[in-house]
């Protein structure tokens, strides 16, 4: 990253607009430029899942995952099409827009974009200042996040044109995923049908919480769900332009661990 950016991060007016357009930094030792600090909270290392957020294209597993949930009581936000589903399950549904008052708009391409959620997903608990806004704004602490993405490249694969594909790139979903990866210090992050099971059985041994070594790892999996899902949109838009971009990324499966020096 230092090697691709760093002629135009040493740009004394580019350096001027980055030093002064968060108020929240601190210097970086080693290039001069400032990063936000910390923003502290109390850490426990369970947390009890409460309430949910769950809004899915791909609906494999929900009937077994919803029943669950609501045999836990938990608390469900959603929206369309997830929250029908998940209320024939027995689920306890909120709908998103009546929770946060806003309703879904631009023929669905806003729905959880609003800071009712995002609070909920980044709020640093146990902070007096967070604390204090939350119950201000009438926010709502979100323990647990189920989402998966718009089958864009799914829909490239079927030759769909260009607004066909634009439409496929997901926007809502890829923010709520990053957001509570960021806050795993509080918020489960599951972005596949695949870990439905382990979350069940995480919280069947923990009395309905989730640990924190179980949360960074849903967090680490996520950040490489929405890098490589970034990465494949980033491709196929280098594809449709007359000048692509000088960085191209690459995303690959992980299919057996090598041991040191063999090569793939």
């Amino acid at each position: 990253l230092k090697s691709i950016l760093g002629p135009r991060l040493s740009h004394p007016r580019l350096r001027v607009g980055l030093n002064t357009c968060r108020s929240r930094t601190r210097p970086h030792a080693s290039m001069g430029l400032q990063t936000l600090a910390t923003v502290t909270g109390e850490v426990a290392d369970k947390v009890e899942v409460k309430t949910a957020l769950i809004s899915v294209f791909d609906k494999e597993g929900l009937k077994e995952l919803g029943e669950f949930l609501a045999a836990q009581k938990v608390h469900v936000l959603s929206t369309g099409g997830t929250a029908s589903k998940l209320r024939e399950y027995g689920c306890t549904v909120q709908d998103v827009a009546d929770y946060t008052g806003s309703p879904e708009i631009l023929d669905g391409r806003v729905k959880t974009l609003h800071p009712k959620v995002h609070g909920g997903l980044l709020a640093a608990r146990g902070n007096d200042k967070h604390e204090a806004e939350m119950g201000e704004h009438g926010i709502r602490k979100i323990d647990l996040v189920v989402v998966n993405l718009y089958p864009f490249r799914d829909a490239v694969a079927k030759g769909g044109d260009f607004a066909h594909c634009i439409e496929n790139i997901d926007i809502g979903g890829p923010a709520m995923i990053r957001a509570s990866a960021k806050n795993n210090a509080y918020v489960s992050i599951v972005s596949s049908p695949s870990q439905y099971k382990q979350l069940m059985d995480q919280m069947r041994e923990n009395d309905g919480c989730t640990t924190l070594a179980f949360r960074k790892n849903l967090a680490a999996a996520a950040y490489a769900l929405t890098s490589a899902y970034d990465s494949a949109v980033s491709q196929w838009m280098a594809e449709q332009v007359t000048e692509p971009p000088a960085t191209k990324t690459v995303a690959f499966q992980v299919e057996r661990p090598l041991k040191y020096g063999c090569n793939p």
